[in-house]
Formats: C-alpha cells, sequence, structure tokens
C-alpha cells in the first residue's frame, strides 16, 4: 500500500499565483494589517459596512480568478499524481464562485473542491477531515500541500503530514511543516520519498 493515497492542496499562492493584493484588500476593507480577512467579516456586525466589505472581497477575488496563472510544474506533477492513483483535492479559503472559475480556465479538475462555503475555514481542519472521509483514506495516507500557516495548522489538527509550499523566502513558520517544497519540480521526488519511507 501507498504511503500517500491522497493529497489535499491549497489553491491561490499554491498551485496558481492569482496576484491577490490582500494588503489592498484589507485596506479598502478598513481593517487593520495582518488580520484574517475571512475572520473579520465574520465578527462584523450586520449592515451596510458589512455588505460593503463582501462586495470587495468578491470583486478582489474575481479578479484574481480572471488573472491567475499555474505556478511552473504543477501540470507535470498534477499528471504524476493522476497517473500513481493518488486522488487529488482542493481546500481553500476562497469563494466557490471563484474557485470555480480560476479551475474552470485553467482546465483543473480535483474532487473534491471544498470552499468556504463547504466547511468551516482552515486552520480549522473540518475541511480536510471531510475530503479523507469523501476517500475512505485513514489521516495517515493524506498529505497537506499549501503556501500559508492555516494549511499546515488545518493539516496537522486532522492529523496529517503538510507540505509548506515556498517558492521565495522562508516564512517564520516554516517550522511547523512537515516538508518544504521550493518548486514543483521536485515535488515527485518528495512524493517518492514519502512513497519508499512511509514517513
Amino acid at each position: 500500500m501507498p504511503a500517500v493515497r491522497g493529497i489535499i492542496f491549497d489553491m491561490d499562492g499554491t498551485l496558481v499565483d492569482s496576484r491577490l493584493d490582500y494588503d489592498a484588500m484589507r485596506r479598502e476593507m478598513g481593517l487593520p494589517s495582518g488580520v484574517p480577512i475571512l475572520e473579520a467579516l465574520a465578527a462584523a456586525p450586520e449592515g451596510p459596512a458589512r455588505d460593503q466589505m463582501l462586495s470587495t472581497m468578491r470583486r478582489h477575488e474575481l479578479q484574481g480568478a480572471d488573472e491567475a496563472v499555474l505556478f511552473e510544474g504543477v501540470v507535470e506533477f498534477l499528471s504524476h499524481v493522476k497517473d500513481r492513483g493518488i486522488s487529488a483535492a482542493i481546500l481553500t479559503r476562497n469563494s466557490r464562485e471563484s474557485t470555480d472559475r480560476t479551475l474552470a480556465r485553467l482546465n483543473l479538475s480535483f474532487s473534491p473542491v471544498i470552499t468556504r462555503e463547504d466547511a468551516p475555514p482552515k486552520p480549522d481542519p473540518a475541511g480536510v477531515r471531510m475530503i479523507a472521509a469523501s476517500w475512505g483514506l485513514p489521516a495517515h495516507e493524506v498529505i497537506v500541500i499549501g503556501d500559508y500557516l492555516f494549511d499546515l495548522q488545518a493539516g496537522r489538527g486532522a492529523g496529517m503530514r503538510s507540505i509548506l509550499f515556498a517558492p521565495g523566502e522562508l516564512p517564520h513558520f516554516v517550522h511547523e511543516a512537515d516538508f518544504v517544497l521550493r518548486h514543483f519540480g521536485e515535488a515527485v521526488s518528495l512524493l517518492n520519498v514519502l512513497h519508499e519511507s512511509g514517513t
């Protein structure tokens, strides 16, 4: 039995560069720098101000969907994953609307695709657990690949190994990851290591 039978991918910043400017989004929404946007929205009272924040986020996300480009090596790695019979899913904090638009534009297919409308957003592990259950796989046979702390925390919370995709400068939370992937050209070799070692 292979050591890895399922991979849960983050989307923005991991498979695709959507060029989203989160700082600009926060400024338009009147949020402090660094504040998680979804959590700030959840805490905002109902009313015109919150509606405007939601409209701003939607506009940015749809623009990101229309401008998203794949990171180098992603197509080849996804083809390799498919050839090996490994299940592949998306778990994103993005909306269903922007996620579906991104995947359709770039001709990407995953099953399942879980957005913030489908499960509590990462770092809550509910989404990764939902995906593993849909595959009928135990946590130790599933890995999570993402570029942000919340991806790693979601995987850890579900008892899964996590891989940090970090093509640029290593972030301060790199120690939270089990492995670091600098380029998708290295992903097949890393997957082979996981298969051979089972650890």
